[in-house]
């Protein structure tokens, strides 16, 4: 099977690369500077307004899109909402033209599209358990993820199996959110936000690898599933395993509105937000988490 794969270069990206190396798979990346990448086979993002050409789509049996702007990357003003909605957006809508442009002039088209999206969809809520089927829900975040999947499940008109895979957090040592949480605890400082009760839905970076590769392969596969683990712990929860794990304890408290201050807008739509979502799809399909607990992902990580 030939994989093209969007996002390449970015955290979990990276990781998807290299257990496709292991592998043996034959890909191709699509980055925006293809001349600097330590891949040969890399492909061009094409400029705004325009498609991949025929003859990359025609050589590509699954799209994987996991192209998309850091959420944390920087503090939030109008440009980086717009860069974190259109880096997304925009590029899956790219991809779905760039496979109606090779069904127009009859040549071969990708048949499966793996897309990435975010627990984010649903909003926030301090008590209710998310489930695929659970509705959209309020905010930035809810409305990017909206629009994103508005665009990948274009595909399906296509005859392309699609599927939408809402992370949570993901967590390992070179990117996402855990080096930011667990620099404080490295001073002894590590605490958590607000009131530390709002839930947060997370996955080891090597069972979304695991999650994505299966996708790939398994036909039955299609839809909406919620790539986290079942076990959603609170922040106060997640500081306090943290800290164990790096042996330093959770001291601190920072208020919600002194992270709000700290982080602007990215605080409520990220940092304070509740998300108790629950895997239901990904369990019914038997797939198997290595790591289901966060005591267990965080030793790994933390001690490999």
């Amino acid at each position: 099977m030939n994989l093209l794969i969007t996002g390449g270069t970015g955290f979990v990206g990276r990781a998807v690369v290299k257990q496709l190396v292991s592998r043996g798979n034959t890909f191709q990346i699509v980055s925006r500077d293809s001349k600097n990448h330590p891949i040969d086979s890399v492909v061009q993002l094409p400029e705004p307004g325009k498609l991949f050409t025929p003859a990359t789509i025609a050589g590509t049996s699954c799209i994987i899109n996991l192209a998309g702007e850091s959420i944390a990357g920087s503090r939030w003003n109008s440009v980086v909402c717009q860069e974190i909605q259109n880096s997304r957006v925009k590029i899956t809508s790219c991809i779905v033209d760039s496979i109606l442009q090779n069904q127009k002039l009859g040549l071969p088209y990708p048949k499966v599209l793996i897309n990435a999206s975010a627990i984010g969809y649903y909003g926030s809520h301090p008590k209710q358990r998310f489930t695929e089927s659970s509705g959209n829900g309020h905010g930035f975040l809810a409305d990017v993820c909206r629009a994103w999947e508005e665009e990948a499940l274009k595909a399906e008109s296509l005859g392309v199996r699609v599927l939408r895979l809402r992370f949570g957090h993901v967590l390992g040592l070179d990117g996402g959110m855990l080096p930011k949480v667990a620099l404080p605890f490295r001073f002894g400082v590590g605490g958590y936000l607000g009131d530390g009760q709002q839930w947060m839905s997370w996955i080891h970076r090597d069972d979304l690898v695991n999650l994505i590769l299966q996708a790939v392969e398994c036909e039955e596969w299609q839809g909406t599933y919620n790539a986290c683990t079942p076990n959603a712990v609170t922040m106060q929860e997640f500081m306090e395993v943290l800290g164990r794990v790096l042996g330093s304890k959770s001291r601190t408290r920072i208020p919600a509105f002194l992270a709000t201050i700290l982080f602007g807008d990215m605080a409520q739509e990220v940092l304070l937000k509740s998300l108790k979502v629950y895997p239901k799809r990904l369990l019914q399909q038997g797939f198997t988490f290595h790591y289901p607990c966060l005591s267990d992902a965080l030793t790994h990580i933390f001690k490999k």
